[in-house]
Order: structure tokens, then sequence, then C-alpha cells
């Protein structure tokens, strides 16, 4: 008997319970030791910066297009040494071949919103902040696993490039994506008395690696310009070949129209704010 594909219903299914599975692996050890340890472990705060994006349309730091962002978060202090951070976060990125004479002729740029849920596990590099005796200010790393949503479009009028489809890409991407978290920061302890809370000031830089290269709807090859138009529409054929808006010719199917050897980037720098709720003394 032959095999029945799996429907794309059921892939979705499966899908969502490989996401709820690792997000409560995640969470996990942080219900954990705050039920174990909830006095002095407990801080909520906010984080408030830039965030940028590394991908075939930045050009070198890409200056020009950093974008106010802002995370709140919630931390538990496992231990001296450790914490567990859930995150969230709204950042913005952009990018454009303007400026660059080896590919302005494409005329391609993109800008997009991204929302982020984000659980990382911090290491401080110095004893800090659950005993009288600690230090005051740490160094500190962390990395982690998050799922975000982005949805590029184009910068002057604000046209989906995804809906566009400008690279007929068969299955379309999704705009539901996950990547792996991993920065450095350094934490400063403003107040530090027993039995009383304290406000926690730190810079940190996080970085997020993707699975994709489509974060600027830039992969791999220009698709046929004739194919586009009679699928697509004459408007959407434009912006997959949008160097036709400066009255450049098509170019040929199959043309390299980015890099689809490495995937993007995005991250934040930035400062942060928390306040521990809880007194500083770990049982």
């Amino acid at each position: 008997m032959e095999k029945q594909p799996v429907s794309n219903f059921k892939r979705n299914i499966q899908r969502t319970k490989i996401t709820f599975l690792l997000s409560a692996l995640c969470l996990w050890p942080s219900f954990v030791w705050s039920q174990k340890y909830f006095s002095g472990r407990k801080e909520f705060g906010v984080a408030f910066g830039v965030s940028n994006y590394y991908g075939d349309l930045s050009q070198g730091q890409n200056l020009k297009h950093f974008h106010p962002s802002v995370s709140v978060y919630q931390r538990y202090n496992l231990s001296d040494y450790f914490s567990w951070r859930n995150q969230f976060s709204y950042l913005k990125i952009s990018g454009t071949t303007e400026g660059n004479p080896n590919y302005e002729i494409q005329n391609l740029n993109f800008q997009s919103e991204i929302y982020e849920f984000a659980s990382m596990l911090s290491f401080n590099f110095h004893r800090f902040g659950c005993n009288i005796n600690n230090k005051k200010q740490t160094p500190y790393a962390l990395f982690g696993i998050s799922g975000y949503r982005h949805d590029p479009y184009r910068i002057e009028g604000e046209i989906s490039l995804r809906a566009a489809n400008t690279e007929l890409r068969k299955p379309h991407y999704r705009t539901l994506q996950m990547a792996f978290p991993m920065g450095l920061g350094y934490k400063y302890l403003l107040s530090q008395k027993r039995n009383r809370g304290a406000l926690i000031l730190g810079v940190e830089a996080i970085w997020r690696k993707t699975f994709i290269d489509h974060l600027d709807d830039v992969e791999g090859q220009y698709a046929d310009y004739r194919a586009a138009k009679d699928q697509l529409g004459e408007a959407a054929a434009q912006y997959g070949q949008a160097q036709m808006m400066n009255g450049v010719s098509e170019f040929p199917e199959g043309t390299y129209r980015g890099d689809a050897h490495l995937d993007d980037w995005f991250y934040f720098v930035g400062f942060n704010i928390s306040y521990r709720f809880t007194p500083l003394i770990c049982r």
C-alpha cells in the first residue's frame, strides 16, 4: 500500500508539541529552584538599548540601521553563580544595499519588527548578590533558546516582502522561528543590606544565532521575472527584482541575489535595570 504523505496540519501539531516540550524543559529549572529558594532569588527588570542585524543587507556595522529596542524579564538566582532569565523582547532591524558600490544596483532593502520570548541561563564570573559577603559587581555570560516572530517589509511603502514571495520560494518561509541567544554583560549591585531588596544595574550585548537566511527576505537566487509576473502580478515581481524600479533590466533566473551559505543574526546592545523584591540573604 502506498504511504500517504503527512499533512501540513499534522506537521504543525508535531512542531507545536516539540515547541511546548522545549519551553517546559527551559522553564522547569526556574520553577523548581524558585520554590526551594524563594528569599533573595527573585528579580524583575527591564533592558533598553538598540538592535541591529547581520546578513546580506548589512553593510559593515550597519550604523544607520540601529533601532531602539526594549525587553522585560524575570530572573531567578539559582545560586551565587547561576541564574535563569525568562525575557520578552521587542526589537527592530533593517538593512539595504544602498551605499555599497558592489550591490547598490540591486536596490534591495527591508525592515522588520521582531517579537521574541527567550529563556536563558546566566553565569556570574564572581559570587554575586545572594549573600551579604558576595561581591557587588561581576561580569557574566548567558546563553539559551528563544522563539521569535519576524515579517520583513520594504522600507518605502511598507510592502510585505513575504507576501510578494520575491524568490518564488516553495514552500514559503514561516514567520515563527527559533534562535540561540548568547551574550556577555556586566552588572553592579547598588545597595546591599540585610533582609532588604536590591537595585541592580547592568550593561550587556546579546546576539541571536538564527537558522534561517531570510530575516531580510534575501536568501538565494533571482526567480524568473515572467513566471513571477504570471503567478503574483507585475508589482510583486518587481519587488523580487527591485533594480527594475530604477530602470535596470531584469536579471536572468538563477543569478545570485544573496549568499545562501550564511545564516542571518540579530542582536541587542544596551543597559538593564532590575530590582530584587526579596531579601538578599539566601536560605
